[in-house]
């Protein structure tokens, strides 16, 4: 199982109807196709992760956003990993995770997209190692 890397952004919203489709609207007219978003909520704010592709084009919007007063947003490196269709694929990643004393921030889904398969994307806290124990595994049935 090979994990790729990829830039996410965390992006702090007003708890204010509207707010997500106004960022998601943004980011469309900036021609940014959204791969992964996860919502939720944060010391009273929306927070909303996204992955986006062109990766360039994503950081310009947030860039602008920041410029006029949305904020926080922050920028960071992710894996993701395709997890095969079965049961218990995300218990056993997230058990050899633990075995090896590796903290998970937290994880969300990207769904497929063309030939792409579905992903599981974390945050962790040394991403080198992380990606490289994960290739290392011998996961059931090839994982």
């Amino acid at each position: 199982m090979k994990p790729i890397r990829l830039t996410e952004f965390s992006i702090y919203l007003e708890q204010r109807p509207g707010e997500l489709a106004g960022l998601l609207e943004v980011a469309s007219s900036a021609g940014v196709e959204i791969r992964a978003v996860s919502v939720s909520e944060s010391n009273g704010k929306g927070l909303v992760r996204l992955i986006g592709e062109p990766v360039e084009a994503l950081r310009r919007v947030c860039d602008s956003l920041t410029e006029s007063g949305v904020g926080p947003i922050i920028e960071s490196e992710v894996l993701a990993v395709s997890l095969e269709n079965r049961p218990s694929a995300l218990r056993d990643l997230a058990t050899a995770m633990a075995d090896r004393r590796f903290n998970l921030r937290y994880a969300y889904e990207m769904p497929r997209h063309g030939q792409d398969p579905a992903r599981c994307v974390f945050r962790v806290d040394d991403l080198e190692k992380v990606a490289a124990e994960i290739e290392s595994i011998d996961w059931p049935n090839g994982g």
